[in-house]
């Protein structure tokens, strides 16, 4: 941590900070020990409060009556004049306006947007709609999951590793995208000729303002094409999953029932929108942050060489690898009554934002936090979040990690950088978008 840092509250939530520097573990750290509670009230952003301390994100969390996922889950940049929000909302329902069932959602649509899944809901919803897909992420369904994940991780390196000579590639784009990818497309039934329809969709769904990433750089209304194709691909594969079910997760989604009914057209479509995004962007920050971090330790590597095969020492170092890349940044919630919070008064109304990498790195927790340990334990990290929204898919995520790892560290004849990381314009889900890499793998043993 450099001493010389100037705190500025920008720096919290300012996508182009996160670009250069990461996540903003300075600011959060300023704010840990001087203000932890702190009202943010800058351009581009409606006011909210920074919650920076471990203890206070729990607390929050497991309090979903008091402090509410909706109206305002996420916090963005957002249109101040009305004027202007006047000409957006007009622009929006033209290039719409060839999909009327899309319309008419934009119609009914309120401060939530098109998208309204798990992460927007609180109950009665939530409940209802979490235990739709339960069932398929219970711990003896994700076993069976096992060895077809382990065929798909071996396939990968073996592209990976070609020839077997020197080679360099972007880990992030060649290799980290395909293991959780091919995982959750298979899940939902995907084709595999689809699969790079899903990958640009998630991608430009959860660009944030990275122009690289969306899919018309300079225009912040690309995200709404994006949208609308979400809506036709899923819309599509719902009608084939009511025709002819399968066992597949899509005809779960397709066919289920909340309160005797079929899922609302928007619920329904963000469920599958969630499952595919989730399902895969996290996991893949998570494996490129983690092989990175190894990189940039290399006394971590030669432990993690060391004990890649003993299997309570490889799920220590995959919580490290979570904790350390924190792939969900923020969350926020609105309080539902007036309350008070570490002595200040929270009033009804008023958001709360949620900092995950804060929390997972807070002196009070974590000893050493800033160093990279794969045998840190315990590890009380909150990526996955805590209380009813915490991520459905965390024991899939970890099989993943674990599964990618036990086969990839052992076929490391060397690697090293091969250039300078680039990370994502985003302060949502936030990571590494490249990592160049050279390398040589060995076969499979």
């Amino acid at each position: 941590m450099s001493s010389a840092y100037s705190y500025a509250d920008e720096h919290v939530i300012a996508p182009e900070y996160y670009a250069r520097h990461g996540h903003p573990h300075q600011a959060f750290a300023w704010l840990r020990a001087n203000d932890p509670l702190r009202r943010i009230d800058i351009p581009s952003f409606r006011p909210f409060y920074a919650v920076t301390k471990h203890e206070d994100v729990v607390a929050i969390e497991k309090q979903p009556e008091l402090f509410a996922s909706e109206p305002r889950p996420i916090i963005g940049r957002e249109v101040a004049r009305p004027e202007m929000r006047q000409e957006i909302i007009a622009e929006i329902f033209r290039r719409l306006q060839d999909t009327p069932a899309l319309l008419q959602v934009m119609a009914q649509s309120t401060e939530q947007g098109l998208i309204r899944s798990l992460v927007q809901m609180d109950p009665p919803d939530h409940p209802k709609y979490r235990a739709l897909t339960q069932p398929w992420f219970k711990p003896t369904n994700i076993k069976r999951l096992e060895e077809r994940l382990s065929a798909i991780i071996r396939n990968i390196l073996d592209d990976m590793m070609g020839d077997g000579g020197v080679r360099e590639l972007d880990f992030v784009q060649d290799v980290a995208v395909w293991p959780p990818l091919k995982l959750i497309t298979e899940l939902l039934g995907v084709p595999e000729e689809d699969e790079w329809r899903i990958l640009k969709l998630t991608n430009e769904l959860f660009a944030g303002d990275d122009p690289e990433m969306k899919r018309v750089g300079d225009d912040p209304l690309s995200i709404f094409e994006t949208i609308k194709d979400i809506y036709l691909y899923f819309t599509d594969l719902t009608e084939k999953r009511r025709a002819q079910p399968t066992e597949d997760l899509a005809s779960y989604i397709a066919n289920g029932r909340i309160d005797g009914e079929y899922l609302p057209y928007k619920e329904l479509i963000s469920y599958y929108t969630i499952v595919a995004t989730a399902g895969h962007e996290t996991t893949r920050t998570g494996i490129s942050g983690g092989l990175h971090a190894l990189l940039t330790h290399p006394a971590q590597m030669q432990q993690m060489k060391a004990t890649v095969h003993d299997e309570e020492s490889l799920k220590l170092a995959v919580e490290e690898m979570i904790r350390w890349s924190t792939p969900v940044a923020q969350f926020a919630r609105t309080a539902m009554a007036d309350t008070e919070l570490r002595g200040r008064r929270i009033a009804r109304g008023e958001t709360l934002c949620l900092f995950y990498a804060s929390a997972n790195f807070d002196e009070e927790i974590f000893d050493d936090p800033f160093a990279f340990q794969i045998d840190r334990k315990p590890n009380r990290h909150l990526a996955f979040g805590t209380g009813p929204h915490q991520c459905l898919g965390l024991i899939l995520a970890r099989m993943e990690m674990r599964l990618f790892f036990e086969q990839l560290i052992p076929r490391i004849d060397f690697m090293e950088l091969a250039g300078e990381p680039a990370l994502l314009q985003a302060s949502f889900v936030h990571g590494l978008k490249h990592l160049p890499i050279r390398f040589r793998l060995k076969p499979a043993a």
